[in-house]
């Protein structure tokens, strides 16, 4: 079984167990994805919270931030 570490805690846990944020490129255990991952409103692409910005009703990756406001 293949295993990850969550970039955020540092817990080792199986892959499958693991959410992937697409956006960083590393992994996270379920209970750091809720704390700091978001999902962009507009593409559906997880991302760090801390690099998300603010949309309409929830994020926006940077490459849809910068589609829509340029």
């Amino acid at each position: 079984m293949e295993t990850v570490k969550c970039e955020y805690c540092g817990k080792e846990l199986p892959k499958d167990q693991a959410t992937f944020c697409e956006d960083a490129g590393f992994y996270a255990c379920p209970d750091c994805a809720d704390e700091h991952l978001v999902t962009c409103e507009r593409c559906g692409m997880l991302i760090d919270r801390d690099d998300a910005y603010k949309g309409f009703d929830g994020y926006l990756c940077e490459c849809c931030h910068d589609d829509l406001f340029g």
